[in-house]
């Protein structure tokens, strides 16, 4: 919840729409163990997409990824 809460409040900070700005998943974040939201390394990704898959399947590459970015 505390990644999603700092994600979106970095979006309005730096005047980011969640809908179009989009985040490629590097191999690290692919190979994330746990729960994941099954990213595979390429794939291009909203902001809000990864968001849904952080916070609806728990996605622990999701969560990596967009914390990383």
């Amino acid at each position: 919840m505390m990644t999603a809460l700092v994600v979106v409040r970095l979006c309005r900070k730096f005047k980011l729409c969640i809908r179009t700005e989009t985040i490629k998943v590097t191999a690290v974040a692919s190979n994330i163990r746990g729960t994941t939201a099954n990213l595979r390394k390429g794939d291009m990704l909203s902001i809000e997409q990864l968001l849904f898959g952080m916070l609806l399947p728990s996605g622990n590459d999701a969560a990596f990824l967009l914390s990383s970015h």
